[in-house]
């Protein structure tokens, strides 16, 4: 006698197993969508670091006024650089440093944080969409767990403006590694730390 249909026990079966392989495919799929936001920012970052490069090697060679955020428009120069010869303000189009990409928005945001020092060092503090203290991959529950070069909620990127001449500058904060800088900087800061740190306090910028 041929079957038409599952009986009840089979169809219990089929869909027993379609549970067990959602359970098993969907964490999988996250972490597919968080490796791509974090391979976008990484590879973002890189490029607003060759456009800084760009900037400050016309600026080192120009005898004057240029165009550097490529928005055909000639500019001052002595206003629009920092005296290391690096972008003040790269917003453009409702973008935090839409000045720098010339093809596409960046998806960083100035975390509008002042870090005061000694010394006069202008740096900002940024995050991507794999960063965003709120929005980003989550940080690890272990903080050993952390994987050093791979942007979290919990890390930041740090674009130093102007070291205003300083021979040695150090960002620092708690659960970081202390790591010297120098302007036009545009670095991740790996936090390992298994909660969130508040920017304005928790950051430190050391010059000597």
């Amino acid at each position: 006698m041929n079957r038409k249909a599952f009986t009840m026990v089979e169809l219990i079966f089929v869909i027993v197993i379609i549970g067990l392989l959602s359970a098993v495919a969907v964490p999988k799929f996250s972490g597919v969508k968080d490796r791509a936001r974090m391979s976008t920012e990484l590879a973002t970052a890189s490029a607003i670091s060759v456009a800084l490069e760009n900037i400050h090697g016309e600026w080192s060679t120009s005898d004057g006024d240029f165009d550097w955020n490529n928005d055909g428009v000639v500019d001052d120069i002595d206003k629009e650089l920092a005296a290391s010869g690096y972008p003040l303000n790269p917003i453009r189009n409702s973008d935090d440093l839409g000045a720098l990409l010339k093809s596409h928005k960046s998806g960083f945001t100035n975390q509008n944080v002042t870090l005061t020092n000694a010394s006069n060092t202008v740096v900002a503090i940024y995050t991507g969409k794999a960063s965003n203290s709120t929005t980003g991959i989550k940080f690890p529950k272990v903080a050993s767990s952390d994987i050093e070069g791979k942007p979290d909620k919990n890390d930041f990127w740090l674009y130093v403006i102007d070291t205003n001449n300083t021979k040695e500058c150090y960002v620092d904060a708690s659960n970081i590694k202390k790591r010297q800088i120098i302007s036009g900087d545009f670095v991740l800061i790996d936090v390992n730390t298994t909660t969130s740190i508040t920017f304005s306090s928790d950051i430190t910028i050391d010059c000597s």
